[in-house]
């Protein structure tokens, strides 16, 4: 349940953060600080040249205004020999209160990016409260000690690729903010469906159509994949205010006899899945078709 809730926040910090559009800040060296222990589970899921480096981020506002209000620890140093390690950490901050205390991971030779921002292991979250827990330093205060956060390999999505193409249909709403491609082990239906994605890409073009049809590369975690959708958002509102544009379901690999055997297409890690055959054995290429009619509707 404790690593449900984790991961059930990760993704609604991951779309809080893709407003933003510069690189995280190195923060302030200056004395009060916070302090705590990560603990980090399935660091074996990670292949060793492939562990890379793991911070702490500490932002004021959630969602966060922009990058440079985001302070980071250097990368921390944990065994890479063992499925879970306890790390200390500490963070400079000035007085205050910072909403959002949260660890992130990025693949080993890969720069801090909206695609690396995705792999959030973990978030520091009172006890069966689904948000984020804020943290205050009060003037007069050194630090502010147990700031402890539950992180978890399992959430990284990587390891295996869906490649695909987007086409673009009806007027381009001028009101777009941003595109999100996301992968599902289920077709989403509620909002805790959503939480499960698999992989999701935050980086699509949103100036003009120029760009169609739009090929692309979404790194996900190898897993049973059922649901592949575009997600579009209009400028200002609710920032979690997303509409269903375009969706591709992937066919079942093995009879579904029982509720316990998982739908959709397995995919392999190091695969890089680009077709699945229907049910009359023809193979068909990922292409979501997209209709931009659908974000002007209420």
């Amino acid at each position: 349940m404790k690593r449900f809730r984790i991961f059930a926040i990760a993704f609604v910090i991951i779309i809080s953060f893709i407003v933003l559009r510069c690189n995280i800040d190195k923060g302030l060296d200056i004395i009060p600080w916070i302090e705590g222990r990560l603990i980090i589970d399935s660091i074996d899921r990670v292949d060793e040249g492939q562990t890379g480096d793991v911070v702490v981020v500490v932002a004021p506002d959630f969602p966060p205004k922009k990058w440079t209000d985001i302070i980071k620890t250097p990368p921390l140093e944990f065994d890479r020999t063992v499925r879970t390690d306890t790390i200390s950490y500490k963070v400079p901050l000035n007085y205050g209160t910072y909403d959002v205390v949260a660890v992130l991971w990025k693949p080993k030779g890969k720069e801090w990016s909206f695609e690396t921002i995705s792999n959030i292991l973990g978030v520091y979250i009172a006890p069966n409260v689904f948000r984020p827990k804020s943290v205050t330093i009060h003037p007069g205060d050194t630090f502010v000690p147990n700031v402890n956060i539950y992180s978890d390999f399992g959430y990284v999505r990587y390891g295996a690729t869906i490649k695909g193409t987007i086409t673009y249909e009806g007027d381009f709403n001028p009101r777009t903010d941003m595109l999100v491609l996301a992968s599902f082990p289920m077709k989403p239906e509620t909002v805790v469906d959503y939480l499960f994605a698999l992989g999701w890409d935050l980086t699509l073009p949103t100036e003009s159509k120029s760009y169609n049809p739009y090929e692309f590369e979404l790194d996900v975690a190898p897993a049973y994949h059922k649901y592949i959708a575009l997600f579009w958002k209009g400028k200002g509102g609710n920032p979690y205010d997303f509409r269903r544009i375009a969706a591709v379901e992937l066919p079942d690999d093995l009879p579904q006899v029982s509720e316990f055997i998982p739908e959709g297409t397995f995919i392999k890690k190091g695969q890089v899945f680009d077709s699945f055959k229907d049910s009359n054995g023809n193979t068909v290429p990922i292409h979501l078709i997209a209709n931009f009619a659908k974000t002007y509707d209420e």
